[in-house]
C-alpha cells in the first residue's frame, strides 16, 4: 500500500510543530528547575537525541520504510493498519485474586464511617476483618454493605467500590483490578504529534498471552492513515476488560476521545481502567526525583534505558521522517513506545509484590 502525500494541511502541521515546540530544555539537568516545568527534556537527553536523529538519517538513508521497520498491513473496521508486532516472555508474579480479596476483607476502611482513628479503636478491640463488624452494633450495616460488594465476585463492581471508599491511587484499587483475568487487559500508550488537537502517529497496545507480552503497534505511516488506525486501536480496546494506562486518564484516554470525535467516530473506552501514575506516585513519590515512567524503571524497577526517545521529542523525529522520506526516525518512536508497553506490564507486576506485602 503507498502512502498518500502530506499535502497542505500535514505541511502546515508540520511547520506549527517545528515552531512551537511544547517542552522546555533543563539546562545542565537541574533537578529543582525541572519540578518546575511541566513538559520538560534534559540538556543531556536532548544533546543525545539529537546526534541520534542525525545518525539515524545517515544509517537508513536509501532505505525503504518496510526494510526499516518489520510491519504489515492487516485489515482494520475502517481499511488496512500497519502492525508492528512483537513479543517477549511475561513477568512474575501471576496475579492472587483470591488473596487480593482476602486483603480488602481485612481493610475496615472499606466500611463507610470508619477512618483512621476509629480503625484502631477497632482494631484494639479484636476487629480484624469486615466480617467481624457484621456483629458491630453500629457499623453492621455499613460493612454488610461493603461485603455485599466484595462477595459479588464481579471485578468491575468491585474495582468501583474500592475507587469510591479509598481512591484510585490506593493499594486497595491496585488489588481489585487482579480481580480480572489477566487476559482481559489491554494495556495502551499513544505517541502524538503534540499535545492537543494533533494527530496520533503510534497507537501501542500490549496484551498477555501464554505467559508472553503480545505487542501490537499501529504506525501512522501518513496522517491520511490516522483514521484507520485509530479505528483498529478503538476495537482492540473494545476487548478489554480492564485498561491499563501511564497517565492514561489525563492524557491518552481523552486524546483518544478527541481524535475519535474528530472523524466521528464511536469512542467508547472500557469504564475500568488502571491508572498506574497515581498509585506511583502514592508509593515512590518521596524517594524519586520524578514520577515519569522512565524515573520509576531506573528507581523501582532497577532498569535503566540507554538511547532512549523522550517522549516529547517524538513529533520532531515523525516530522524529521516525513520531511526527508528516510524511515530511520521511526525506529526510536516505536523503541520509546514498546519500551513504555513493556514497562507498564513489569510494573503491574512489581506492584503485585508491594501490595501483597503492603
Amino acid at each position: 500500500m503507498v502512502g498518500v502525500p502530506l499535502g497542505g494541511v500535514a505541511s502546515r502541521l508540520r511547520e506549527a510543530i517545528d515552531a512551537n515546540r511544547e517542552y522546555t530544555v533543563v539546562r545542565n539537568d537541574n533537578l529543582f528547575r525541572a519540578s518546575f516545568v511541566d513538559r520538560h527534556v534534559f540538556s543531556s537527553e536532548y544533546g543525545r537525541a539529537r546526534a541520534l536523529l542525525a545518525d539515524l538519517l545517515a544509517e537508513y538513508d536509501g532505505i525503504s520504510i518496510d526494510e526499516a521497520v518489520e510491519g504489515a498491513w492487516t485489515d482494520g473496521p475502517l481499511g488496512e493498519s500497519w502492525v508492528v508486532s512483537s513479543s517477549e516472555p511475561a513477568p512474575g508474579p501471576a496475579p492472587r485474586p483470591e488473596a487480593a480479596l482476602r486483603l480488602l476483607r481485612r481493610d475496615l476502611r472499606l466500611v463507610h464511617g470508619v477512618g483512621p482513628a476509629l480503625e484502631s479503636r477497632l482494631a484494639r478491640r479484636g476487629y480484624a476483618a469486615i466480617d467481624d463488624l457484621v456483629w458491630h452494633r453500629r457499623l453492621a450495616p455499613a460493612a454488610q454493605w461493603a461485603l455485599d460488594a466484595l462477595d459479588s465476585g464481579d471485578p468491575s463492581r468491585i474495582a468501583r467500590f474500592c475507587a469510591d471508599r479509598r481512591g484510585r491511587s490506593h493499594p486497595d484499587f491496585f488489588l481489585a483490578t487482579e480481580l480480572h483475568d489477566e487476559a482481559e487487559h489491554v494495556y495502551f500508550d499513544l505517541e502524538t504529534l503534540g499535545l492537543f488537537s494533533r494527530p496520533v502517529i503510534l497507537f501501542g497496545i500490549a496484551r498477555l498471552r501464554n505467559g508472553r507480552i503480545e505487542v501490537e503497534q499501529h504506525l501512522v505511516r501518513d496522517p491520511a492513515h490516522e483514521r484507520g488506525a485509530l479505528a483498529a486501536a478503538l476495537a482492540a480496546l473494545g476487548d478489554a476488560g480492564l485498561l491499563v494506562s501511564f497517565n492514561g486518564r489525563s492524557f491518552d484516554v481523552p486524546y483518544l476521545a478527541e481524535r475519535a470525535a474528530y472523524y466521528g467516530l464511536d469512542h467508547a473506552v472500557p469504564a475500568h481502567h488502571l491508572d498506574l501514575l497515581p498509585i506511583a506516585r502514592r508509593l515512590w513519590r518521596d524517594r524519586l526525583p520524578d514520577c515519569r515512567l522512565c524515573t520509576v524503571e531506573a528507581g523501582v524497577l532497577g532498569r535503566e534505558r540507554t538511547d532512549d526517545l523522550p517522549s516529547a521529542m517524538v513529533p520532531e523525529f515523525y516530522t524529521a521522517y516525513h520531511r526527508s522520506g528516510n524511515p530511520g526516525p521511526l525506529v526510536p518512536i516505536l523503541a520509546h513506545n514498546r519500551e513504555d508497553l513493556v514497562s507498564m506490564v513489569r510494573l503491574v507486576a512489581r506492584l503485585r509484590e508491594v501490595c501483597h506485602d503492603g
